[in-house]
């Protein structure tokens, strides 16, 4: 029996290849529209070429989440599916992918999908994909029902932060005064964001500068239980703080794993540049 593991470009695992035999991973893309632009975030997109449209317009952008047919064409592609889109809260791809569910199991019965809403984006996401490929390699007679709650228990014990050192989208898209983002960005102001219990962006703070931002992602780890294990860092062309949070992170547990990727277009476009996307999990989430 063939498994599929399934998300959208919020996911930052682009071409990532499972490890569990007669496994595949593909995400259906979202598409980004700037000024007269569209930009799909499949594996052909330049991801510094969309960050740097986005700096350069002057008006708002938006974001569109693939079609019930994009994830129809990927719930065909095994026996068994597992798909875990960007958190239903903040987007409509969830929603495109129950309805794309609904309509392949009408068309045969005998398949199985699990959808599951990640409440996050990012790193989080990354993390639960790699840790239940470590499980389906390591079960390989596992029943569906039985993988689908082990997967249940990585989404429900792993956690998102995000920080965020540029405003401009915020202030084009009119969530915040315009006057407030060039206000914070020359204070050099951080935000440290997380994901509410219903997927929901939620600020945990701010600091001024980086060091201080990193001391407090390591903190409100802490906070949340994190005691080390593996931990997935994403980055929108900021390997340097990426890698220094890795630092710190191994420094404050060590024995943890850090995992650093680039974002993908959808997560470069919501962090803005040199934001980073941080997953981490307790218990079966820790990846220990």
């Amino acid at each position: 029996m063939s498994w599929a593991l399934i998300s959208d470009s919020s996911c930052n695992l682009r071409d990532w290849q499972p490890t569990a035999p007669h496994t595949t991973f593909a995400f259906a893309p979202l598409k980004i529209r700037v000024g007269e632009r569209e930009f799909i975030d499949d594996l052909t997109l330049d991801v510094h070429e969309l960050n740097s449209a986005v700096q350069a317009e002057s008006s708002a952008s938006s974001s569109a989440c693939p079609s019930v047919g994009e994830w129809a064409e990927l719930f065909r592609l095994a026996d068994k599916t597992i798909c875990m889109p960007i958190s239903e809260g903040v987007s409509g791809s969830y929603n495109a992918a129950a309805t794309a569910r609904d309509m392949v199991l009408a068309e045969d019965p005998n398949r199985q999908i699990h959808l599951v809403n990640s409440r996050a984006a990012g790193g989080k996401m990354d993390l639960i994909f790699l840790l239940f490929d470590r499980y389906l390699a390591s079960n390989s007679d596992a029943s569906f029902e039985d993988a689908c709650a082990y997967f249940d228990s990585l989404e429900q014990n792993s956690k998102i932060l995000f920080s965020l050192c540029n405003y401009a989208n915020l202030a084009k898209a009119g969530r915040i005064p315009k006057a407030a983002g060039v206000i914070a960005n020359k204070l050099n102001i951080r935000i440290l964001g997380t994901a509410s219990e219903a997927g929901k962006i939620e600020l945990v703070g701010h600091t001024r500068g980086e060091k201080k931002m990193l001391n407090k992602i390591i903190d409100t780890m802490e906070a949340e239980g994190f005691t080390g294990g593996e931990v997935v860092i994403d980055h929108v062309e900021n390997e340097t703080g990426a890698q220094a949070l890795a630092s710190r992170i191994v420094e404050r547990w060590p024995g943890s794993k850090t995992i650093i990727m680039p974002c993908n277009g959808l997560d470069s476009y919501y962090a803005e540049m040199h934001g980073l996307i941080i997953g981490y999990g307790m218990g079966v989430a820790s990846g220990r």
